[in-house]
Parts: C-alpha cells; structure tokens; sequence
C-alpha cells in the first residue's frame, strides 16, 4: 500500500476522466454539472491525498468517489423542490417593531392617555367602563344610574372629542 499523494493520483485522475464523466453524465443528465462533479472529484481526492490507497483500487476510488458526488447532487436536486425560494427569505419582513415604531407607538399611546384624561368626568367614565372593562350600556346605565339612551349620547361626545384630538387636521 502506498499513500495517494504519489503522482498517481493525477495521472489516474486524468487517464479515467472520460470515463468518469460519462458515469456522472448519466446519473446528473447535464454535461456541465458532469464537468463540475469531476473537478470535484479530484479536489475531494486531492484533500485526501494521504490516505493509503492500495494502487490496484486507486481507480476504482476515483470512480467510486464521482459516483457518489453526483447521488449526492441528485439527492440535493430533489430536496431542491421543497426549499426552493429559500434564498429569499432575508427579503421576508420583520414583525419586530423598529426602535422608530416603537417610540412612535408610545407617542400615540401619551396623546391618546391625555386625550381621555381630557373629557369630561362623565364621559370619561363611560367611555372607560365601555371600552376598558367591556361594559354594556345597559349594564353602564344600572351602575351609574342613568339611562342606556343618556351612555349612548355620553359615548358619542366622548368618541367625538377623542377623535378630534387624535385627528385635529380632519375638523
């Protein structure tokens, strides 16, 4: 036995490419990506040019090796159906809020709080009970009180008065 690292290997490599392109050929059916696995073949050879090869297998190694790159290119072309696209995804979008959202957010949130600390206590305190703690304005009417029709007109002034100070450009 000696080590491939003899010039064996290349001699061997070159005196069987032919062949071995026609074996890859047949498996992978595209002449180029035959020209491609054989240059692999000697590359994957080459890496392991200092593994002992006895010298009446060498070419039965080389053969064997491009055989099994191109099943290995055939498995990944099957796979391929079922990711393809997958170099894409970098382009999907991101739900996590910016820093830019978020403080922009957190604006809307302050002006929205102070919009309702600015209406009228009444109002106020229907529209908390209606919108914060899903009362009916039945059920907001018995706890105050007051009609469901008198709610109903409070949670109009109240809707009114938030949506003009969250929207003051649209008066």
């Amino acid at each position: 036995m000696q080590s491939a690292l003899t010039p064996d290997l290349l001699g061997t490599f070159l005196s069987l490419r032919k062949r071995l392109l026609s074996t890859i050929s047949r498996l992978v059916h595209s002449h180029a990506t035959a020209e491609d696995l054989a240059q692999d073949t000697f590359l994957r050879l080459w890496e392991r040019r200092a593994v002992s090869i006895d010298p009446g297998h060498l070419q039965n190694y080389v053969l064997r090796t491009g055989r099994n790159l191109a099943i290995d290119f055939q498995r990944r072309e099957r796979i391929a159906p079922f990711v393809h696209g997958i170099e894409h995804l970098e382009f999907v979008a991101d739900t996590v809020p910016t820093p830019e959202d978020t403080a922009i957010a957190r604006q809307k949130v302050q002006a929205l709080s102070a919009a309702i600390e600015a209406l009228p206590p009444r109002a106020r305190q229907v529209f908390t009970m209606a919108r914060i703690d899903g009362l009916t304005y039945v059920e907001i009417g018995k706890a105050l009180g007051i009609s469901p029709k008198t709610v109903f007109s409070h949670m109009v002034t109240a809707l009114e008065k938030l949506d003009s100070s969250c929207h003051p450009d649209q008066e």
